[in-house]
């Protein structure tokens, strides 16, 4: 369905047949519907709250684009975008593909969704959807929170043990990009995808936001778990790539020395060791309190991350405060550290920022 022009009108519902009611469709909506949805002209109903959502039946729906030429991240943004947009069937047109541009979109499409087939030339990129299997998104919401607060207990684990035992620290970075990458990312854009095309249970459009931005909130505090871990691996000295090597291998070539942490930075270790625990129990805590739309635990648990953000702050810059004078050594994994804070704070920002827009949508929503 092709229709740029938003349509806002109102109409008069009136009486049709024994108890039934009709009403005249906006023509320009209708004159919007491809040749394909013309045939049957029939529509599939939706109602949240207050609003009835009317859509085409042919749900199949297809984006196409050209670019002369593009990056990467470009080549991932496209397929995404049109992934999250509901595209069934995607297709890219540009003027030369590179070999590792078509072997980087197939990386992407499997990784996405494994009904989707992936088609490329030199000239084209493309996929398809092979099923109408439609998921459960209360299921995959869930099953995203769960995933998240895992990866938060790795953190955990990986923060307790890089310096200490890098053998284990290597096992722990290789579940943590794998999981990021291959479990997180995967299901919010499979949610994103399912609430874009209002398969939800949701029951308002208000509850269909919070689903949103809860969504984008877990995507987002995945990026921040990738980037500890990035952190964690550039202290080892390595690149991404490099954790397919055996352990023995960076054992033996890479891992000499280790990642040693200064006697003097034990605190501030075990300051930001204790702040990812308050994420993982937070998070998991709030999963259930958003699930059951529970209007008052949310804007309670959102005042109480606030003040713990304030206070962890404060303790920070006080520990920040007495290591100000010591060795050059110091102050190196002072920087160092200062990162690691930075994205755990993050994480607490974004754990806050859903659990408040649920406190604000369901405080007065009834659950009748």
């Amino acid at each position: 369905m092709a229709n740029p022009k938003p349509i806002r009108t109102r109409k008069r519902i009136s009486r049709a047949g024994s108890g039934g009611y009709s009403i005249y469709l906006p023509k320009q909506w209708i004159n919007g519907w491809t040749e394909e949805q013309n045939k049957d002209r029939l529509v599939d109903m939706i109602g949240l709250g207050d609003h009835l959502i009317l859509t085409p039946k042919i749900a199949r729906k297809r984006i196409n684009v050209s670019s002369e030429k593009m990056s990467n991240y470009e080549l991932k943004q496209y397929i995404v975008s049109s992934y999250v947009n509901g595209a069934d069937e995607f297709r890219l047109a540009s003027n030369r593909l590179s070999d590792s541009l078509i072997g980087e979109s197939r990386n992407i499409i499997r990784l996405l969704d494994e009904n989707l087939t992936p088609g490329s030339t030199n000239f084209e990129i493309s996929y398809s959807n092979r099923s109408n299997i439609v998921y459960d998104t209360d299921t995959l919401f869930n099953l995203l929170f769960d995933r998240v607060t895992e990866g938060e207990n790795l953190a955990i684990d990986l923060l307790t043990c890089f310096d200490v035992n890098p053998n284990k620290g290597i096992q722990i970075l290789r579940l943590m990009y794998a999981l990021e990458e291959e479990d997180i990312d995967r299901l919010a854009f499979q949610i994103l995808r399912m609430l874009a095309r209002c398969d939800s249970s949701s029951r308002t459009i208000l509850d269909l936001n919070v689903k949103w931005m809860a969504t984008d909130s877990l995507e987002r505090i995945g990026d921040n778990l990738y980037a500890i871990a990035g952190l964690v691996s550039a202290s080892y000295g390595l690149e991404r790539e490099m954790l397919q090597y055996p352990v023995e291998y960076l054992q033996e070539h890479v891992l000499k020395d280790g990642a040693r942490v200064p006697k003097d930075m034990a605190g501030l270790k075990e300051h930001c060791i204790t702040d990812m625990r308050t994420c993982s129990q937070t998070l998991h805590k709030i999963k259930d309190i958003i699930l059951k739309r529970d209007g008052r635990k949310a804007t309670e648990s959102s005042k109480d991350i606030s003040e713990y953000r304030l206070r962890r702050e404060r303790d920070y810059w006080q520990n920040l405060g007495r290591l100000s004078q010591l060795s050059s050594e110091v102050q190196n994994s002072i920087s160092w550290w200062s990162m690691i804070e930075k994205r755990i704070g993050e994480m607490l920002y974004l754990t806050e920022g859903m659990t408040k827009r649920a406190g604000l949508v369901y405080f007065a929503d009834d659950p009748s």
